[in-house]
């Protein structure tokens, strides 16, 4: 039998391009529903006759199950593989739309479309965006960047549920919608599984980690290399054998002991709140304020459009390292911020169309980092369980921000407190994340004088304590 193919690292294209055309039409049907959200909202309120902040429970709950999810998915995708776990989502996310057409409340709703899709949707995003980190490292940003611009597709899934609403009321909407997510089965057909070398290490937690006979022929056979070569590749691998350990674990809760993730979960629970109630409410403010209800959803339009080109150029700008990643980051949520406390002013249809293309700008620059940003402080090899810890960061932060959005309407007949809301959590998110760019430096300077000793005398302890494999982190 044929020994696979094994990368010492992710080869950065080849069939990699496959996998970020899956991606981005996963990141299409997921998010382009969830953000679609705003049309059906006002017919939920109105034909349920429920609150706004009841209404809004709906979308938080599939949001939040789809990010947090990814603590079951990640498992999940370990035990049975990548593709079947995603196709299978893929299936589930048309059931429980399907299922909601036959909707007779809003408690009906909060488990086919909260529970049972928002489940299916973390099934299908955390498994294939991992897989996207396998395939890419150095382009990793800018491919993340474009496979998340597929969630700008808003701005055509909203006048299309706009016009399907009118046509066929929301059950028909939402049965069509089901059929479209069906095409989540083909992107996760497309995830066509990579072995990287330090997949293939013994987990024998003595010092010296050995490589079995297996692996020491699978690279043999799949290289074509000299013995030398292989030696050579047998020894990097030795060095990553500490990794192989920790992406078995499906759960890997030292991660929780490492400040830097922990800041940088903090601040992402903490946008994650302000992050989808500009999406579920601007619709329904536009509408508030006397906008025809068939203009309002290409608010969502602009911003989609927007999104999508915000996230492809976050991407490419922070590959080119003229400054840090976070530091990106933190501009465009700093930006977000600004534009939330300026919406009050936004009161005629050209100011809000002009608060849509800010706010999907700077929604799209700092969405695309997230993923990048999470391998930078964990390294590849722990991505998969610090992504899926993060998004259940995110889900939390899902979960609450819309729906208390909705309660300060209600309370206050004005939707200008819930924008303000979402602006103070974007500026508490910068907090923690001005902490770990601190922490970062100082990491920096200490592997950059390890570099300089180890170039002039035997290590000492102090480099010792410094990590030798890229992007691992000791903070």
């Amino acid at each position: 039998m044929r020994a696979p193919r094994v990368h010492e690292r992710p080869p950065d294209g080849g069939w990699g391009w496959m996998i970020l055309v899956s991606n981005f039409a996963t990141c299409s049907i997921i998010f382009g529903v969830q953000k679609s959200f705003g049309v059906f909202f006002v017919e939920f309120r109105e034909y349920f006759g429920e609150t706004s902040g009841g209404t809004a429970w709906i979308n938080s709950i599939m949001s939040a199950i789809a990010h947090g999810g990814g603590a079951l998915a990640v498992p999940l995708s370990v035990r049975f593989g990548t593709r079947p776990v995603v196709m299978v989502g893929g299936v589930l996310s048309s059931l429980g739309l399907v299922l909601s057409t036959f909707a007779n409340s809003v408690l009906y709703l909060y488990f086919s479309l909260g529970v049972l899709t928002g489940l299916s949707y973390a099934m299908v995003y955390v498994p294939s965006v991992t897989m996207l980190g396998r395939y890419f490292d150095k382009r990793r940003a800018l491919v993340n960047g474009i496979a998340l611009s597929g969630s700008g597709a808003t701005f055509a899934l909203a006048p299309i549920c706009q016009l399907l609403e009118q046509e066929y009321g929301w059950r028909g909407a939402l049965l069509l919608l089901g059929g479209v997510t069906l095409n989540l089965c083909v992107s996760g057909a497309l995830l066509r599984p990579i072995v990287l070398a330090a997949d293939l290490v013994s987990h024998d937690p003595s010092p010296h980690t050995q490589i079995e006979p297996s692996t020491q022929l699978a690279i043999g056979t799949s290289t074509g290399e000299s013995p030398e070569q292989n030696d050579l590749e047998r020894n990097r691998i030795k060095e990553q054998g500490n990794f192989s350990r920790i992406q078995r674990k499906q759960f890997d809760v030292s991660l929780l002991k490492k400040r830097r993730f922990l800041l940088f979960a903090s601040a992402d629970l903490l946008s994650s709140f302000s992050y989808l109630i500009p999406y579920v409410h601007v619709v329904p403010c536009a509408r508030y304020r006397g906008i025809d209800e068939t203009k309002a959803p290409f608010l969502l339009s602009v911003a989609g459009i927007t999104e999508v080109l915000a996230r492809v150029f976050s991407g490419w700008f922070s590959d080119l390292k003229i400054i840090s990643k976070l530091h990106v980051y933190m501009m465009f949520i700093g930006l977000n911020a600004l534009a939330c406390f300026l919406f009050p002013l936004a009161t005629s249809y050209p100011a809000l169309l002009a608060y849509s293309v800010a706010m999907g700008t700077c929604t799209g620059g700092f969405r695309a980092l997230i993923m990048p940003l999470v391998a930078d402080t964990v390294g590849v090899v722990r991505m998969p369980n610090a992504l899926g810890l993060t998004l259940v960061c995110e889900g939390v932060g899902i979960l609450l921000g819309p729906p208390v959005a909705g309660w300060l309407y209600d309370a206050t007949d004005n939707y200008n407190s819930s924008f303000f809301v979402a602006g103070g959590c974007f500026v508490a998110s910068l907090l923690p994340l001005c902490g770990l760019s601190y922490l970062s430096r100082v990491h920096q300077n200490d592997s950059d004088a390890c570099s300089t000793n180890q170039r002039t005398e035997p290590a000492t302890d102090t480099c010792s304590s410094v990590p030798l494999v890229e992007h691992e982190t000791s903070f």
